[in-house]
């Protein structure tokens, strides 16, 4: 299997709201770099940390609408370089998300073994501000 066909399927179960999909893609320990500056920067291990860390509050806590859509994949072996926008609307506030964002996927075998994040952290930040 394809790194680059991975990638791709965890982005199409993401916008279907499928996030079994979405993990699925994901070897049971990997290793999550989330973006330095977010509320929730950091590195996660394992899928336990990261659907708390990182997707269970994209709905619980943060946005009301939240989309992750990518605008180009570049295809390096097993690394896949991801473009795209994040999109969103803010709970409580209705501030709006519009910043781009960078992933740097590794795949070994048929499962994601580590996700790095690049993006404007401060438009994040900014539009969750109250």
């Amino acid at each position: 299997m394809a790194a680059l066909d991975l990638v791709k399927r965890s982005y199409d179960a993401f916008a279907l709201g499928d996030m079994d999909g979405v993990v699925g893609e994901m070897h049971p320990e990997i290793e999550w770099h989330q973006a330095q500056g977010l509320p929730h920067g950091g590195i996660y291990r394992g899928l336990a940390e990261v659907r708390r860390n990182v997707f269970d509050p994209l709905d619980e806590q943060w946005w009301d609408e939240f989309s992750a859509v990518p605008d180009e994949f570049i295809d390096a072996g097993e690394h896949v370089v991801v473009l795209g926008r994040y999109r969103g609307v803010a709970k409580g506030t209705g501030n709006v998300l519009d910043v781009p964002f960078v992933h740097v996927w590794t795949v070994r075998g048929d499962k994601a073994i580590r996700f790095r994040q690049f993006l404007d952290t401060a438009g994040w930040v900014d539009a969750l501000k109250v």
